[in-house]
């Protein structure tokens, strides 16, 4: 029987669609659609951006994409009751030769040698009363200079910024496959296409899996973000707070006028 990813390549081919059009308009990596067909979908960070990409690839070759979803649940579940034969369709991992291995080992062995000898000298003169730290009076402030201290902001203001919690807003130029759990809570998985928006709210943080990191815009409490990364980049584990959400913001413009 022939595996999934065979079957999408023999489906390809017979439309005359090159790997290199399909990464053309769907913004996918071509070494992520090549583990496709090879079956190496280990080779892919996280089973959502599997699903995404098979959606992706069947759209762009004009297949059923749920067909395809369906079979590739049925390998899923085919390799976990037969565990040991989940890679026979698979290619073989080249093998590097003994003498490499070798050399690498001999390499590693100097490697931690030198490392070891660093270290001990390090210790040695880390022990002359020479290396010792000045006191700590002579590097003190003279008693005659006034310290500023910032003043803390108010806490109502805390308060009530952990009230609000977090609105982001996601706005879509480019389709984008994106994962979104609020409170440690799955909201959305799936794709958004152009044109679409999303909104998200949340009490203490939000985690965010895209697979297009250049194709949206956001917006955090109102505040513009700065991009989360380029066109068809996967980013995973964008964790957004209400202690770290100002680190994601876009800088602002001095104002000239």
């Amino acid at each position: 029987m022939a595996s999934l990813g065979q079957e999408l390549r023999r489906e390809r081919e017979l439309r005359g669609i090159s790997l290199r059009e399909i990464a053309d308009s769907t913004r996918i990596s071509l070494r992520f659609l090549q583990a496709i067909e090879e079956d190496h979908l280990d080779r892919i960070p996280g089973e959502f951006f599997v699903r995404a990409i098979l959606r992706s690839y069947a759209r762009s070759i004009g297949i059923d994409e749920h067909q395809v979803l369906n079979k590739y649940q049925e390998m899923q579940t085919f390799e976990e009751q037969h565990p040991g034969r989940e890679n026979e369709n698979k290619t073989p991992p080249r093998q590097l030769p003994p003498v490499f291995s070798r050399k690498r080992m001999r390499f590693v062995a100097a490697a931690i040698g030198v490392i070891a000898l660093g270290l001990a000298l390090l210790y040695v003169f880390s022990l002359s009363p020479e290396k010792e730290p000045p006191a700590l009076q002579e590097t003190q402030l003279p008693a005659s200079l006034p310290v500023m201290i910032p003043e803390s902001p108010p806490a109502a203001e805390a308060v009530v910024e952990e009230i609000q919690g977090l609105r982001l807003r996601i706005d879509f130029i480019e389709e984008t496959w994106l994962h979104v759990y609020a409170d440690g809570e799955s909201i959305w998985d799936g794709i958004k296409a152009m044109g679409e928006s999303l909104e998200v709210t949340a009490e203490r943080e939000v985690l965010l899996h895209v697979g297009n990191a250049g194709g949206f815009g956001l917006t955090i409490n109102g505040q513009k973000a700065k991009p989360l990364g380029s066109r068809g980049a996967i980013r995973q584990d964008i964790r957004i707070t209400l202690g770290n959400y100002r680190d994601y913001l876009a800088s602002e413009e001095p104002d000239e006028s």
